[in-house]
């Protein structure tokens, strides 16, 4: 009975879940219950990194903080450069939280709250914010709004999120700073060490020497079996370590108008310009026709190309550039307005910023026309009122901007600048806020024109498309997505086949061409020589059909696949010994380079430069370590030989050694440290954490 009881008791809660799970299937839907599994299997995440694992959903949510913050200090909608932004950010923060800061907290390495505030507005800046507030003129920190934006931190969410983001970055920046100080410190170099070095590096030898340069002719004799290839790579498995990659073929049609779309749209041009010829308002009539609207810029003579600059310094208001073919777009111009204008002017300006609310903008304005009356009534007040008022580094001088060109500032603060009177106070309004601006000084006139130019886009028409997507599905056809038949077809056919070789997981373009991440991603899904179907890339502006002819995965390099190269070495290296062992054959006997010269009948060759065990490069020769380190350990006028080299087989003779005094000790130990400190702790790291970077599988 006691058994029977333990029964009932333990499978009571198996029933439970079993009936449990019964009454769900009714209430939610498979699809439901589908995403609900996915939650919780491995199958969706990005990635682990000592031993944990980040999930798909953890990784989406970083980026989009990142986006967020991107939108916030760029003012600018997510493009495709600010979402790689938002993605390389986000996996970098898990980068730093379970490796970095794991070792950082071994060490009890962190970062005080008084060392923050210094890093963030005080002495000692972080190159964080130095970045963030330079002065674009100078480089150097703009003092103003470094402490405008740390006063007004409260109160907006936006600035708040901003805030927060500044000071994960400071500390991430300073905490790596350390511990990469604290790593390169401690570096120790050995007093023996530094000894060898200077003995190796300080004396420097002159020689004389002959040289039996290497026969480019194969020697059919030498034969490289396939233990020694097999030995080989077991000797030296290190130098066939491999990374993830692919290598592939492919096709490419690009989505291109055709000659019958050139046509049409220039005959849409020409009557779009027989209107435009009549158009009493030029510029409003080339604003609502042209596909880019027409600058407001005016252009002096020499901005321009050399006919349009002959049309629009020598025609009427009323004339017409002829219709002309510029790449993919038809374009026609005429002159929509003619003014003197200055190159350059001197201004000042007084700079009042809101922040993204009502209530900020309203007090701004209401502060900017208090502050315009103040310097309008009395206009000497201006330097004053711009030290106490203004949020820009120019603050400092009074709001002096000095001299600038004609298009160096945005559009209203420009347009006011150059279509003003000097000496005139008016309020402009930018991106920046309100501006309270005065031109002391204009440059001289000269005639500049504001052209009124209509472009329309030459885009391919749906028939064209549907013969480029026909072509493209022709070769999936003839091909039936098999390799060879693939290959075959595109010879045939005489159309040209590409290779893009060791593709990475997580690339983003293919060759020249932007937008490839479902290409990729299909290239890691496929198996060697398998054929896709058609591939749209570069914004869908090209199409492709690839098929995967190689695959590297993490790892060693299989011997079957790196046996012609070490066969290739292997076999240098034999024709090297078999020319080392006739020259080692006519040394026998002699004792003097001359003789061994005369017999072999070639010249004595002198080194041009001194020679020390540390160099690679031996002047008037080129990179020939072997003989380097020969010559350095041997005595005054002796014969030696032979020294297979990389260029030849060389028997030589020491002329002169020298000791150069002023190699010391210091100099060698900041060699070795150089040398060491080369080494990042980054790399490192990441492969200590045995990081797995699965993300390309799903962004």
């Amino acid at each position: 009975m006691a058994v029977l009881e333990q029964i009932r008791t333990k499978a009571g809660w198996l029933i439970i879940i079993i009936i449990s799970v019964a009454l769900l299937s009714f209430i939610i839907s498979p699809s439901d219950l589908m995403r609900v599994s996915d939650m919780f299997s491995s199958r969706n995440d990005v990635g682990e990194m000592n031993g944990i694992v980040i999930s798909a959903q953890d990784y989406s949510n970083r980026m989009d903080y990142y986006t967020q913050v991107d939108q916030i200090l760029y003012q600018s909608q997510q493009n495709d450069e600010s979402a790689e932004r938002a993605k390389q950010n986000a996996w970098f923060s898990f980068i730093n939280k379970n490796i970095f800061e794991k070792e950082y907290d071994k060490i009890g390495l962190g970062i005080s709250n008084v060392e923050l505030i210094d890093l963030a507005k005080g002495n000692n800046l972080s190159p964080i914010i130095v970045n963030l507030f330079a002065d674009p003129n100078t480089g150097q920190p703009n003092w103003e709004n470094i402490n405008f934006f740390w006063a007004n931190a409260d109160g907006n969410p936006e600035r708040q999120v901003l805030i927060n983001y500044l000071e994960d970055e400071i500390i991430k920046n300073r905490k790596f700073e350390k511990y990469n100080t604290l790593i390169s410190k401690s570096e120790y170099v050995n007093g023996l060490q530094i000894k060898s070095g200077v003995a190796d590096r300080s004396i420097n030898v002159e020689f004389n020497y002959i040289v039996q340069n290497y026969s480019a002719e194969r020697d059919s004799s030498i034969v490289v079996t396939d233990k020694e290839i097999k030995q080989y790579y077991e000797e030296n498995k290190n130098r066939f370590e491999q990374t993830e990659s692919r290598d592939v073929e492919y096709v490419v049609f690009s989505i291109l108008p055709s000659e019958e779309d050139f046509e049409r749209a220039k005959e849409k041009m020409e009557a779009i310009a027989a209107d435009f010829a009549k158009t009493p308002d030029a510029r409003q009539f080339a604003i609502a026709n042209s596909d880019v609207a027409p600058a407001a810029k005016y252009y002096k003579k020499e901005e321009l190309s050399s006919d349009i600059a002959e049309f629009a310094f020598s025609a009427t208001k009323e004339d017409i550039f002829p219709v002309y073919l510029d790449n993919y777009s038809y374009k026609t111009i005429r002159i929509s307005d003619i003014k003197n204008l200055p190159d350059s002017v001197h201004a000042r300006h007084i700079l009042i910023r809101y922040e993204q609310t009502q209530e900020s903008y309203d007090a701004a304005r209401h502060k900017a026309d208090s502050l315009l009356n103040v310097v309008k009534e009395n206009p000497s007040l201006f330097p004053i009122v711009a030290l106490t008022n203004s949020a820009d580094g120019s603050a400092q001088s009074g709001g002096d901007l000095g001299w600038f060109a004609d298009g160096a500032m945005v559009q209203p603060f420009n347009d006011s600048c150059f279509f003003q009177p000097a000496g005139k106070i008016m309020l402009v309004e930018t991106q920046f806020g309100f501006h309270i601006l005065q031109v002391t000084e204009r440059g001289k006139e000269i005639k500049k024109v504001q052209l009124a130019t209509i472009e329309r886009e030459i885009l391919p028409s749906k028939t064209t498309l549907n013969n480029i997507y026909a072509m493209a599905n022709d070769i999936i056809l003839a091909s039936e997505k098999k390799y060879d038949k693939f290959i075959a077809h595109l010879q045939e056919k005489g159309i040209e086949q590409k290779k893009e070789n060791q593709v990475q997981r997580a690339a983003t373009q293919f060759g020249t061409y932007n937008g490839a991440r479902e290409l990729v991603r299909w290239i890691y899904n496929a198996n060697l020589n398998d054929v896709s179907d058609i591939i749209e890339i570069d914004n869908r502006q090209q199409l492709v059909i690839a098929a995967v002819t190689r695959i590297k995965e993490n790892g060693f390099s299989p011997v079957q696949e790196e046996k012609p190269g070490i066969e290739a070495i292997l076999r240098l290296e034999k024709e090297h010994q078999a020319a080392s062992e006739k020259m080692k054959e006519a040394i026998n006997g002699i004792t003097t380079l001359e003789e061994l010269a005369a017999k072999l009948e070639v010249d004595i060759k002198q080194s041009v430069e001194g020679t020390n065990f540390g160099s690679m490069y031996i002047s008037g020769l080129g990179v020939e370590p072997k003989l380097a380190a020969a010559v350095s350990g041997s005595e005054e006028n002796k014969l030696y030989g032979p020294v297979a080299g990389d260029m030849g087989v060389y028997a030589y003779t020491v002329t002169t050694k020298r000791v150069d005094e002023g190699y010391t000790e210091e100099l060698e130990k900041n060699r070795i440290t150089r040398a060491s400190a080369s080494k990042s702790f980054y790399d490192i790291l990441i492969k200590a954490a045995k990081l797995k970077d699965l993300r390309p599988k799903f962004f």
